[in-house]
């Protein structure tokens, strides 16, 4: 079996070596073993130099270490070098015979030769064969000089050393399996971590190249609200954010643009507490050059479920909010516009109806369908107004919530019987908490009106009330032609209406739900809505409880008196 290159055993700055330098790794150490033997001769072995066999061994050995740095073996054919190891075992034996009186144990050096040998590109067998034959030279070479054949019995000790050197040179391809098995495996992993790093900043690269295309803010920050990562078009918000001194985070407004966000309701702040959320409208910037930029942040939290930073998303949304302003401002003064004149519509078909003498019959019938009419659109008018503010103003006092849901079902229940629709009431009373009656009958008739028109012939419509510590629940339930997912998200917006309810023509302008939301949202609640095609809608209205209400109602009316 063919070996590994002789320079993968040797240190990583020996592996760049030269074929004839990683073989001076073997031979310095066996050249300086010899050299201090017979410099020390003269004192401590008297009578060594003075073999001419033994000089002749240290002239080789001193000439090999020559030829592995002189000669260019990486020039020369391949395995040519290995001539200088099997040279070695000649040196060695040469010694070894020189020094025979004196200093019998050199025969121990050819573990250096044999080192060689074996961590060399030879076969293994190849290997062994060329350590247990130099040793065999090494404990012969002195019975070369004078052979005895009667002494024969006593030669077998000659293979003590040879048999040494082949159990070392086992134990040295062993070692050398396994360690280049681990080179191999060290390598392999090299390289696939090599390959991971190179995919890493690929992935950074394109990463960066998406973070800097996209015209949303990005911003990733740690657990102590360091930015670790952002793009170009969060710098440029931050920039419009810092005043003229550079200091961050100065130039940051709420929704009215003029006062500043208190550092706990900023959105990284916000997203740190644990906090997830969309939509936080804030401005940023002064002057001209002040822009709304829509937030949504969301924690990053590690294995312990703590949080480890925050991801913020900011958006710029000037444009839009400043259209959304103007076609308030446009809607608002369009209906102040209408208001008048279709007041005094109304006012003189009045006078009209009431003059003496009276219309006849058939004329009446057209004053009574032209006022309706007319009163139609002033509702439409009075809805449009409602809806072109932020929030309705409510005036909130003591009241009993079941109360004012049994006069909204009372109201609603002549219409609820033409349609053929069961109204179901399920209220705890009394119900006490702080809100604005006519604004709460409001938010009732429209739900209720709503739930009455989309439900079939014979439906059923249940209007219950549930109260905990903290908030007061009203749940609104019909068995209607209902609607997907995505248009009861919508179904809140001003002007919206189902495609179904558009294909049925049913009568509405999409403004009810839009008024009800504002009127919930005035009063510090929400309103949310599940449905399912053909299956009906619920409608779910929050409220928040004021304890100090619902603990003395009575003490509470008497001092709204």
């Amino acid at each position: 079996m063919a070996r590994g290159s002789s320079a993968s055993w040797l240190p990583a700055a020996a592996a760049k070596m030269s074929i004839g330098g990683a073989g001076m790794l073997c031979q310095i150490p066996l050249t300086l073993i010899v050299v201090v033997l017979s410099v020390t001769a003269p004192v401590l072995r008297p009578g060594l130099m003075s073999d001419p066999t033994y000089e002749l061994g240290f002239s080789l050995i001193l000439v090999l270490l020559a030829l592995c740095v002189v000669v260019p073996w990486n020039e020369l054919p391949r395995g040519t070098v290995l001539a200088i190891p099997v040279l070695d075992f000649v040196a060695i034996a040469l010694l070894r015979t020189g020094a025979m009186e004196i200093q019998p144990a050199l025969g121990v050096l050819a573990v250096f030769p044999a080192l060689w040998l074996m961590r060399s590109p030879l076969p293994t067998w190849a290997g062994l064969a060329c350590t247990v034959g130099g040793s065999l030279l090494i404990t012969a070479w002195p019975l070369l000089r004078s052979f005895d054949p009667t002494l024969l019995p006593s030669y077998a000790g000659v293979l003590l050393l040879p048999i040494v050197m082949l159990c070392i040179g086992a134990v040295i391809h062993v070692m050398s399996a396994g360690a280049e098995a681990r080179e191999a495996e060290i390598e392999r992993k090299d390289r696939e971590l090599n390959d991971l790093l190179e995919a890493a900043i690929d992935r950074e690269r394109v990463l960066t190249a998406i973070l800097n295309t996209v015209d949303v803010g990005l911003t990733a920050v740690d657990a102590h609200g360091n930015t670790t990562l952002t793009n170009r078009q969060q710098e440029l918000f931050n920039r419009l954010s810092s005043d003229h001194h550079d200091e961050p985070d100065t130039l940051v407004f709420g929704p009215d643009r003029v006062t500043p966000l208190s550092p706990d309701r900023r959105p990284v702040h916000r997203a740190l507490t644990g906090e997830t959320f969309a939509d936080q409208l804030v401005w940023v910037g002064e002057g001209d050059a002040q822009r709304a930029l829509s937030t949504a942040a969301r924690p990053i939290k590690n294995d312990d479920g703590g949080i480890a930073g925050a991801l913020v998303a900011c958006s710029d949304v000037t444009e839009l909010v400043e259209a959304v302003t103007a076609k308030d401002t446009f809607i608002s003064s369009i209906s102040h516009e209408f208001h008048a004149p279709l007041t005094s519509v109304l006012g003189y078909l009045e006078l009209v109806l009431e003059d003496d003498p009276p219309l006849p019959p058939h004329l009446r019938g057209y004053v009574d369908v032209a006022g309706r009419n007319a009163e139609r659109v002033l509702h439409l008018v009075a809805d449009l107004l409602s809806t072109a503010g932020d929030r309705v103003r409510v005036h909130p006092r003591p009241v009993d919530l079941s109360a004012v849901i049994e006069m909204s079902v009372r109201s609603n229940r002549l219409r609820a019987q033409k349609n053929g629709v069961r109204l179901r009431t399920d209220t705890i009373s009394p119900l006490w908490t702080l809100i604005d009656p006519l604004r709460i009958s409001q938010v009732l008739d429209n739900l209720l009106s709503n739930a009455i028109k989309y439900s079939p012939e014979g439906g059923l419509v249940i209007i219950r009330a549930e109260e905990t510590e903290s908030e007061i629940s009203l749940h609104v339930d019909d068995r209607g032609m209902g609607m997907t997912e995505q248009e009861a998200g919508q179904v809140f917006s001003r002007f919206y209406r189902t495609p179904a309810a558009r294909r049925a023509d049913i009568d509405g302008a999409g403004l009810g739900l839009a008024i009800t939301k504002s009127i919930v949202e005035s009063h510090g609640g929400s309103i949310h809505c599940t449905s399912s095609p053909g299956k009906g809608s619920r409608f779910t209205v929050t409220l928040p409880v004021n304890g100090d209400v619902r603990r003395a109602p009575g003490a509470a009316l008497e001092g709204s008196v």
